[in-house]
Order: structure tokens, then C-alpha cells, then sequence
């Protein structure tokens, strides 16, 4: 496949690159700084920012599929790069006719046991309401969309090994998983995304 990805000087998407790469798909990857990725074949490096609406949708024009590893600058300020980038994205996709997107978010956007999503109950972390607002934002523009999308939500990410064993349940966090890899949400969205698996679904994912 011809992918386009988002993300890809973070943790998750230089996994993804990485795995998907030795795979022998091609990826089209748009960075701000084109100096902290380096070229290697099957790799076409674009240049540009994803608030760019214009720039994204050239380099989704003629993929087969969509990976977004996009995530917050951080709890105070997560800026709009996940939320408004997956906008411009989902736009991108439906103006060039690409119908398949995958995604990662934090597990506020999962339902929760007493009703409605983990992010809205009184238990959830006020210091991450922010961010997972923007995860929020992401999700709804791809459910909204009628294209065939998949958000993997998890708990902590942390560094680790890709094992590929790891539990996952549409739409809630599997009881207990707390955390995941970075290397396993990579293996998550390459097999998820071969398997064609999960369309319009939350997955909780995680140990």
C-alpha cells in the first residue's frame, strides 16, 4: 500500500514508519522539519504542517489508506494539531476519495461502565480534561464522516517492546489494561490496518 502518515517524528508513528516500511509499503509522511526524519527508501518526506488543509490533502491525493499518530503538545497546552489536523485530514480523504484512516487517542473517549465516556465521569483526571477533549474532537470528526475509520484508545504509552499480544475490545478498555507499548500501538495500527478490521469502531486496547 501507498500510505500517507501524520505524525511520523512522534513515538507511535516512527514505529509505524519503521514497521511499515519493512513490510514493503511505500508512506508519504508530512513533517514540519524535514531535518528529524531520515530519508530512506519507500519513504517520500513532504514538507508542511498539518493545520495546513492545502498541504495535507496533497499528500493524502492517490494513497490507498490514512494513519494518524498525531497526539497533543501536552496537558496544559495540546494545541490543535490532533483535533483540527484530523479535520483537515478527513477533508483530504474525501476530496481525493480514500476511504480508510486509522487513529490513536487516550481511553477518555471509550464508554464507560456507569454511562456515557470515561473522559465525562467525575473519576477521570482533570489534568488530562484537555487533551482528551482534543482526542474527543479527532474521534467525532471520524465518526462524522461516513469513511471507514479506526481509533485505537488506550491508557499510558510507554516505552517497551512489540510483543503483538495485547488485549483489545471495541469500544471499552479491556478491565485493567492501564498501558500499552509504543511499539504495540504501532503493531496495533499496521495489523489493524492489513486485516481491514475494526471499521468505525473505538478499540481499547492494552496489557
Amino acid at each position: 500500500m501507498l500510505i500517507a502518515l501524520f505524525g511520523a517524528t512522534g513515538r507511535v508513528g516512527g514505529r509505524f514508519l519503521e514497521y511499515a516500511l519493512a513490510d514493503g509499503h511505500h508512506l508519504r509522511a508530512l513533517v514540519r522539519d524535514a531535518s528529524r526524519l531520515a530519508p530512506r527508501p519507500g519513504l517520500e518526506i513532504v514538507r508542511g504542517d498539518v493545520l495546513d488543509a492545502e498541504a495535507v490533502a496533497g499528500v493524502i491525493a492517490g494513497v490507498d489508506a490514512v494513519v494518524s499518530g498525531l497526539g497533543g503538545a501536552g496537558v496544559e497546552d495540546p494545541g490543535e494539531a490532533q483535533s483540527q489536523g484530523m479535520r483537515n485530514i478527513i477533508a483530504g480523504m474525501q476530496r481525493h476519495g480514500v476511504r480508510r484512516v486509522l487513529g490513536v487517542a487516550g481511553g477518555g473517549i471509550l464508554d464507560s461502565a456507569h454511562g456515557g465516556l470515561r473522559h465525562d465521569q467525575p473519576t477521570f483526571p482533570a489534568v488530562f480534561k484537555k487533551v482528551s477533549e482534543r482526542h474527543k474532537q479527532a474521534w467525532h470528526a471520524m465518526r462524522d464522516s461516513g469513511l471507514d475509520w479506526t481509533m485505537v484508545a488506550t491508557g499510558d504509552i510507554v516505552p517497551g517492546e512489540r510483543t503483538g499480544v495485547y488485549r483489545r475490545l471495541e469500544d471499552v478498555l479491556p478491565e485493567g489494561a492501564r498501558r500499552i507499548s509504543v511499539e504495540d500501538v504501532a503493531d496495533f495500527l499496521l495489523s489493524t490496518l492489513r486485516d481491514g478490521t475494526h471499521k468505525q469502531k473505538r478499540v481499547g486496547a492494552g496489557y
